[in-house]
């Protein structure tokens, strides 16, 4: 295999939280078992409401990725 080739990182799980200091705990526990993880806030549409909501989608990964030096 060509050492120009990545595999890329398998996803483990995918978490979805209320606030951004339950995904930073949720981050700082992955870190510890040495996984990657993809991070994103999203808005979404509350069900009671027509309000609009953050939440934050914490991807597990098999491994840690690594950034494009392009």
């Amino acid at each position: 295999m060509s050492e120009d080739v990545a595999i890329a990182a398998q996803v483990l799980s995918t978490n979805i939280f209320d606030s951004a200091t339950e995904a930073i705990e949720a981050i700082a526990a992955v870190d510890v078992l040495g996984l990657g993880v993809r991070v994103a806030n999203r808005l979404v549409t509350e069900e009671e409401s027509d309000e609009l909501v953050e939440e934050w989608v914490v991807e597990v990964l098999s491994s840690v990725p690594t950034a494009d030096e392009e």
